[in-house]
């Protein structure tokens, strides 16, 4: 009886990663993400391929629980990443890698949020999120003069922005330095004699 359902065969993965080079590194890149990586689909649950994913590379995979979904066909991929944006596209999904943890949930589940960049320095925020690990459609842009900043995306990647944006504000500027003096008297406790 041939198997009908016949989930997923991975064919290999490679466990080394790629030799990195500044110039050959694209912004965000991880070792995983540049690691060679060939898996064969015919019909597997998302969340099955995703978890699997994140086994053969020894990476921790948070899948949101709205993630459903089969991957049909063949996904035709040399790296990590290259696999984990078509399964992504394919599912109408979005990623996330924080530097421990990729994150993945549906595109339903993104928002917008819009932050103070009161004492931030604009330029090495961008900076920051241009060089950290992210997937289609998340999304940040300065904006009103660099004042503000705009991001779309998952909670996340949105509170991973907020630290960041707190680890880079400047102290506000206090007033002038005073020293206030309270002048007041000592009290001694009455000894008892006995």
């Amino acid at each position: 009886m041939l198997f009908a359902s016949l989930i997923a065969v991975a064919i290999s993965t490679t466990t080394q990663a790629a030799p990195q080079t500044p110039e050959g590194q694209v912004h965000g890149e991880s070792g995983w993400m540049t690691r060679d990586y060939h898996y064969i689909i015919v019909e597997q649950d998302v969340r099955d391929v995703l978890k699997e994913f994140g086994r053969n590379l020894a990476l921790p995979v948070e899948v949101s629980r709205n993630v459903r979904g089969k991957v049909k066909g063949e996904i035709r991929a040399t790296t990590a990443r290259e696999f984990l944006e078509q399964v992504c596209a394919s599912n109408d999904l979005a990623w996330y890698f924080d530097g421990g943890v990729l994150h993945i949930a549906t595109r339903q589940e993104l928002s917008q949020r819009t932050f103070d960049l009161a004492r931030v320095n604009g330029e090495q925020l961008m900076e920051d999120i241009n060089n950290s690990g992210t997937g289609e459609p998340l999304r940040a842009r300065l904006t009103e003069d660099g004042s503000t900043l705009q991001a779309w995306g998952m909670d996340a990647w949105l509170e991973s922005i907020a630290r960041n944006i707190e680890r880079l504000r400047s102290p506000a500027a206090s007033g002038r330095g005073e020293v206030r003096v309270f002048r007041g008297s000592t009290s001694t406790a009455p000894s008892s004699a006995e």
